[in-house]
């Protein structure tokens, strides 16, 4: 039984303040879009005051740690489902594509990787899901366990980018996504 990680609403609602996670879910499409953006356009994008970012995340940093931890929990529970999917590459694809932004900025946003923890999360992941993907075929010779694994967030930002200015339809994004990077990567 696949387990799905379903994104919180966002944009949040005017009628009260957006919560932790909602924050994070809008700062990551912020950022996926200008890794450079303020705190304030964060805030205006979350439709908040920057006081009440800074009450949730007190520094840059802080927030970018909490992006990247919510990506990293995401990541981990769809990579943890997907073994169980008679498809598990498949099933990686359709549950990690809503969370594209998030994907992008653990590879984007290198300060992140100055938290110890974060580092080792990240890299404890490059294994199951090169698992994954050699599952799926067989791997050309000489390709790095760190080059699909990017090369797959990629892919998922690239597709997810692309749903969302409305050029690629959702039905269509997790089939093209698959045919590239098999595509590219395993030997027919």
């Amino acid at each position: 039984m696949s387990v799905r990680v379903v994104p919180a609403q966002s944009p949040p609602s005017t009628a009260g303040a957006a919560t932790p996670v909602q924050v994070l879910d809008i700062a990551a499409a912020v950022l996926a879009k200008d890794p450079a953006a303020s705190l304030g356009q964060i805030a205006a994008a979350a439709r908040i005051g920057r006081t009440t970012l800074h009450k949730q995340f007190p520094t840059r940093h802080d927030l970018l740690v909490g992006v990247a931890s919510r990506a990293l929990d995401i990541s981990e529970s769809v990579i943890a489902a997907a073994p169980v999917d008679p498809d598990p590459l498949r099933r990686m694809v359709v549950d990690l594509l809503p969370f594209g932004a998030y994907l992008t900025l653990l590879t984007a946003q290198p300060e992140v990787f100055a938290d110890d923890v974060i580092t080792t999360r990240t890299d404890a992941l490059t294994a199951p899901i090169a698992a994954i993907v050699a599952g799926a075929g067989i791997v050309r010779p000489g390709v790095p366990d760190w080059w699909l694994v990017r090369s797959l967030h990629a892919l998922l930002f690239t597709a997810w980018d692309l749903l969302q200015a409305g050029w690629l339809a959702p039905r269509d994004a997790p089939e093209l996504v698959l045919s590239t990077f098999t595509g590219g990567v395993l030997t027919p």
